[in-house]
C-alpha cells in the first residue's frame, strides 16, 4: 500500500517537472490544472491514494479535445515513473492509444506533441506525385478522353482509381472538358439544328480535357 501510494506520488512530481521543462522558467505559469496537482501534492500526507487518483483524473479528463503540454507531461511522467499504459490511461482519463502516442512522440521526437493537424479526414487516394504526373499526362494529351486519363494514371498502381476520382483530381488541377457548342444554322431547318445537336453530343462523348483560361 505504501509503495503504491509513493507511485502516486513520483507520477505527480514527475509531471509537474516535465510540464515545466516544456514551458520554460521565465514562461511558466500556473494554470488551474497545475493547482490541482499542487493540492494534490500538498495533501499526500493525509489523503488515502484513492483520493488522489481521483484528484488526477478530475485534473485531466481531455476526451474530445487535444492535450495541453501540462497533460502530456503527465502522461510522459507517468510512464517515467513506470506505470504501466493502462494505469496511466486510467489515470489521465485518456485512451490507451493517446498514451502510446504521446510516450512514443516523446521518444521519437524529443517532445510529447503529437501534431492532429492534416490527419483529419480520409486521405486522398491520389497524392502529389500522382497529382503532378496527371497534370503532365493532360498537357502531353489535350485530345484524350477520360478513360484513357483514368487508364493512364492506373498504370502502374497496386490500387487503381476510378474516373470520378480523377475527375474530382482534374477539377481541382483547373482542367475541365471541352463540349462543342452547337451553332445556328444557315437555314433554321429543324433538320440542320437536329445534326448539329448530335454533333455536339459527340464531341462531349468524346471528351478532351483543357484548363480554363
Amino acid at each position: 500500500m505504501i509503495l503504491r501510494h509513493f507511485n502516486v506520488v513520483l507520477v505527480i512530481l514527475f509531471s509537474v517537472l516535465f510540464y515545466i521543462t516544456l514551458a520554460g522558467f521565465e514562461s511558466y505559469s500556473v494554470s488551474p490544472q497545475s493547482c490541482s496537482i499542487t493540492s494534490a501534492l500538498k495533501s499526500t500526507a493525509t489523503q488515502p491514494e484513492e483520493d488522489l487518483e481521483q484528484i488526477l483524473r478530475g485534473a485531466l479528463m481531455v476526451r474530445g479535445r487535444d492535450l495541453s503540454d501540462f497533460e502530456r507531461g503527465v502522461i510522459v511522467g507517468a510512464r517515467m515513473a513506470g506505470v504501466s499504459v493502462t494505469k496511466a490511461a486510467q489515470l489521465t482519463g485518456v485512451s490507451i492509444g493517446t498514451v502510446t502516442k504521446v510516450t512514443a512522440a516523446y521518444k521519437t521526437q524529443g517532445k510529447s506533441s503529437v501534431s492532429r493537424v492534416g490527419n483529419c479526414g480520409r486521405q486522398r487516394s491520389l497524392g502529389e506525385h500522382d497529382a503532378r504526373a496527371l497534370v503532365q499526362f493532360v498537357k502531353k494529351n489535350r485530345s484524350a478522353t477520360l478513360a484513357q486519363v483514368t487508364e493512364s494514371v492506373n498504370a502502374g498502381r497496386s490500387h487503381s482509381v476510378s474516373a470520378r476520382t480523377v475527375r474530382r483530381q482534374l477539377h481541382r488541377e483547373g482542367y475541365y472538358k471541352e463540349v462543342t457548342v452547337p451553332r445556328a444554322s444557315a437555314t433554321g431547318s429543324p433538320e440542320d439544328c437536329g445534326n448539329r445537336e448530335a454533333e455536339g453530343h459527340s464531341d462531349d462523348v468524346a471528351t478532351t480535357v483543357d484548363q480554363t483560361s
